[in-house]
C-alpha cells in the first residue's frame, strides 16, 4: 500500500473521530442548556429542600418534622445556563472546522 495512503487515511480517520466528538458535545450542552432553561423558565419547576431544624433543648422530647420549602433556583439554572453556553462556543466551531476540513481531506 502507497505511504500516502496510509497517512491520507489516518489523518482522515482522525478528523473524523474529533468531528464525531465535537458534534456529541455541541448536541448535549445544547441539549441541556435548553432542557434548564425550559423547566425553571417556561414550566416553573420548583426545588424543594428541607429547612434545618435548631438543635433539641433538654426539656424538650419530641422533635419537630421538617418544613419543606419550594422555590425555583434561578441560579443553578444559570450556572447550567453558563457551562452548555461555554461548551458549545468552544465545540461547535470546532465540529464546523473538522466537518469541512472533513470532506476536503475526502475529496482529495
Amino acid at each position: 500500500m502507497d505511504p500516502s495512503k496510509i497517512v491520507k487515511t489516518v489523518l482522515l480517520v482522525t478528523i473524523a473521530v474529533l468531528f464525531l466528538i465535537t458534534s456529541v458535545m455541541s448536541v448535549v450542552s445544547a441539549s441541556r442548556g435548553i432542557s434548564e432553561a425550559t423547566k425553571n423558565y417556561v414550566l416553573k419547576v420548583e426545588t424543594c429542600e428541607y429547612k434545618p431544624l435548631p438543635p433539641l433543648r433538654a426539656d424538650e422530647e419530641t422533635s419537630k418534622i421538617p418544613e419543606q420549602e419550594c422555590k425555583v433556583d434561578y441560579n443553578r439554572t444559570k450556572g447550567i445556563l453558563a457551562d452548555s453556553i461555554a461548551m458549545l462556543i468552544i465545540s461547535l466551531p470546532i465540529a464546523v472546522f473538522t466537518y469541512k476540513k472533513l470532506f476536503k481531506v475526502y475529496r482529495e
